[in-house]
């Protein structure tokens, strides 16, 4: 392959996957996921904790909202080596060509519409410093009920049943993306249960990997995306920013 000759479809494919598909597009303004913890006050005095009513006991069962769910994506500060950009939470959903492959479109998509719908979502990217054009968004969806073990579900037999391709349309900017191939692949990624595979999209004749691991932990799924805006062929997800990010999810959502 002439490298090249195949910058400009490359650019192409690439702008329509960072822009619908990694949910790059119109990132917040936070770059670490901090949060300011100081007090506030009222009239120049601190305000009292009468003013604030006990809150009613929490359910243990309860997903997690999204504000749970941003604090427990990795920050910057954790996330060494890489830059870290929130995502904004506007809906974006792909419609697969074929219906078997919904659930593998609703992975290429933002925020919480897609089935089953989760209660919250929240998102970040990171961009390699040590690898540049390396890019993972990974993104945290909490489920009532049974949700989270049918999204795996689904995921598991559209992997198996979208082997020979599928195509997207109502991407963002009405874009249509094909993909040529969609294989299961071996992640070791923990949880209770896990999926990972690879599919191939298409364009002006490049065709560019994409590799997507989701991973479950009770009721909480956690989806990492990855890619190779220069170096397609590299486009693996980093051991680091999955053991760190697992780690984190066991610890602060796991009842």
């Amino acid at each position: 392959m002439n490298p090249k000759r195949n910058r400009r479809p490359l650019a192409s494919l690439t702008a329509l996957t960072v822009a619908s598909l990694l949910t790059l597009a119109g990132c917040s303004g936070s770059s670490d996921g901090g949060e300011d913890s100081k007090g506030k006050k009222e009239g120049g005095k601190e305000a009292t904790a009468s003013a604030n009513p006990e809150p009613e006991p929490a359910d243990a069962n309860a997903p997690a909202t999204a504000a749970q769910l941003k604090k427990t994506l990795v920050t910057k500060a954790e996330a060494k080596g890489y830059s870290a950009q929130d995502n904004a939470a506007a809906n974006v959903t792909p419609k697969s060509d074929k219906p078997q492959c919904r659930a593998i479109a609703d992975a290429t998509a933002s925020g919480t519409d897609r089935t089953p719908e989760p209660a919250a979502w929240a998102s970040r990217s990171y961009g390699s410093t040590a690898s540049p054009g390396l890019a993972v968004t990974t993104s945290l969806f909490s489920y009532e009920g049974e949700g989270a073990q049918k999204t795996l579900a689904d995921l598991r037999k559209a992997v198996a049943a979208c082997a020979g391709g599928f195509s997207t349309s109502g991407n963002n900017g009405g874009a249509t993306v094909a993909y040529t191939s969609v294989k299961s692949e071996q992640v070791a990624a923990g949880g209770d249960e896990s999926v990972s595979w690879e599919m191939t999209g298409a364009a002006q004749g490049s065709e560019v990997p994409m590799h997507l691991t989701a991973v479950r932990v009770e009721n909480t799924v956690t989806l990492f995306f990855t890619l190779h805006l220069t170096d397609p062929q590299q486009a693996k997800l980093p051991a680091d920013l999955l053991s760190t990010q697992m780690a984190k999810v066991k610890t602060t959502l796991a009842k």
